[in-house]
């Protein structure tokens, strides 16, 4: 029998309470003014069936609702759902939509357009949002249209039920792929990946390629029109030209450069713009262990004992960001501060390579590392470039704009890349499951195309217990047994860097958010001048 489980309750109750306490603090914002805010590069898409990167993220979160958001502290929040209720077995959850939501095309938000777009976003880029609901695999596969999980029940009330229980499905329910889409807006000829129609609080207005992208504010909003009149995001993609411009008065938000964030703090006219938090998020490089030599995992190991991310965490970040260990950042829940990198030796890593038949590099010069553009990633490149040449590899540094890199790695294409992650939600499943097991192979995540039972195995078992040390393990031990087979070799776990005009009120700062491409709800942010 359904019921409304006491957690469930429990949830409810504070989401109701945030929500009460939004409004109450936007009595006293100012409306009016543009945002002006920056990227580094294009975002690749605006679709939320096919993001996968952060730059994407920061647009279709201001487009687009889902039926939940997390608040600044990452607890689930009502949005386009009225309330959710689950069974006591903990697989079925039955969502009730608020009444009088509209696209910005005009048209009523009903419960089809949950299942529509549902089903749409699990034949997209990230199938595993969905996988847990039963018939998705069918429909990721391409078996069949609809998924036998996702019913409709009326207008306003749509229901989930789940292969098995799953603990962070909620989380699920507030990602970007879960984004609900007008049929005919994302079936038209319009191009819905360049001209988004969502129901979010800021509207698709205009976009010139590599200058700037704008929404405005959409006046039918649920929950009210937001404060700004529009945002401007400008395409900067030099690290010291968005710099100069955020001192000129240009931009309201930016991020700190590489090498200034101690000289930033001390500024007498900058440190009261500083802002600083850790984030869900760690920068690594990985290999594509289906690729030559990467198939070697002797070669990966040698790689991973040459590498000294101290020399990027001390010298070239100043200590603004946090040594890493393993995947899993410390701000996440479940982090493991027991696990153990491959040890810096690079004695070790040439008797590796010598006993994978590349003594001194041999056969294998150049190779080739993949970079997306950014000044930080080019100079972390290059710090990588000279410690490999310790052990004779020579490394041959191939630097495209972020689609560009996107499309490689998703692909297969590269064998050696730089790849970040930051959690789509607070759950150690979101970085080890997503990343490495071998369901995920490819685009969806694990882009090494990893394959290892025993992570397989460990994974599963995890993904379907409730919350506490018993899953914790699996998780530890999965990820313990990826860093020993240096299919992944973390470099240091993100903190925002950020710059902040002192006048821009309303900012949350997440624990998901990297400055420049900040997630949060840009309908709270107003400004006070």
């Amino acid at each position: 029998m359904r019921q409304t489980a006491s957690s469930c309750v429990a949830t409810l109750l504070a989401l109701a309470l945030a929500l009460t306490s939004v409004a109450g603090a936007q009595e006293a914002r100012k409306s009016g003014g543009t945002l002006r805010a920056v990227f580094t590069t294009d975002p690749p898409t605006l679709d939320p069936a096919e993001a996968t990167d952060l730059t994407s993220a920061a647009v279709i979160r201001q487009v687009f609702d889902a039926l939940l958001e997390l608040d600044d502290r990452l607890r689930p929040q009502l949005a386009l759902a009225a309330s959710v209720t689950t069974s006591t077995d903990q697989r079925v959850y039955t969502f009730r939509l608020r009444s009088g939501v509209r696209f910005h095309n005009g048209r009523e938000l009903r419960a089809a357009d949950v299942k529509y777009s549902f089903e749409r976003a699990a034949r997209g880029k990230r199938p595993w949002v969905f996988d847990k609901i039963s018939g998705a695999r069918d429909v990721i596969a391409g078996r069949a249209a609809d998924m036998t999980g996702l019913r409709v029940i009326d207008d306003l009330t749509v229901e989930i039920r789940l292969d098995r229980p799953f603990a962070p499905f909620l989380y699920l329910m507030a990602y970007d792929a879960a984004s609900v889409v007008p049929r005919e807006a994302a079936e038209g000829r319009g191009g819905f990946a360049s001209h988004p129609v969502g129901t979010g609080a800021f509207r698709f207005a205009s976009w010139r390629r590599d200058d700037q992208l704008v929404l405005e504010r959409f006046p039918g909003h649920f929950r009210g029109p937001a404060a700004l009149d529009r945002v401007v995001f400008r395409i900067i993609p030099a690290e010291i030209t968005r710099f100069n411009e955020y001192r000129a008065g240009q931009l309201d938000l930016s991020d700190i450069p590489t090498g200034q964030c101690q000289s930033v703090q001390r500024d007498p006219h900058l440190r009261g713009d500083v802002a600083i938090w850790p984030t869900l998020g760690t920068q690594a490089v990985r290999f594509n262990v289906e690729r030559a030599p990467f198939d070697d995992a002797r070669v990966r190991r040698a790689i991973a004992h040459a590498i000294d991310p101290a020399i990027i965490v001390d010298r070239l970040l100043e200590r603004c960001v946090t040594p890493a260990r393993g995947l899993l950042p410390p701000a996440l829940p479940g982090y493991n501060p027991e696990v153990k990198r491959l040890a810096l030796d690079r004695e070790l890593a040439r008797r590796l390579l010598a006993e994978s038949g590349h003594a001194g590099g041999k056969g294998l010069n150049p190779l080739a590392y993949h970079f997306n553009t950014s000044d930080t990633n080019q100079r972390i490149a290059e710090l990588l470039q000279a410690q490999l040449k310790e052990i004779g590899l020579a490394l041959e540094l191939r630097r495209l704009d972020w689609a560009a890199h996107l499309k490689l790695v998703d692909g297969g294409s590269a064998g050696f890349f730089r790849q970040a992650w930051i959690a789509d939600y607070p759950d150690p499943e979101n970085f080890v499951t997503v990343l490495f097991h071998s369901k995920n192979a490819g685009a969806p995540g694990n882009t090494s195309r990893y394959r290892n039972p025993k992570v397989d195995r460990l994974l599963d078992e995890g993904d379907a217990m409730a919350p506490g040390r018993a899953r914790d393990a699996r998780y530890h031990e999965a990820e313990q047994t990826v860093i020993d087979d240096a299919a992944w070799v973390s470099l240091y776990h993100y903190s925002s860097r950020a710059l902040i005009k002192p006048y821009v009120k309303g900012l949350e700062r997440s624990p998901q958010s990297t400055a420049p491409e900040f997630l949060a709800p840009l309908r709270k942010v107003w400004l006070e001048r």
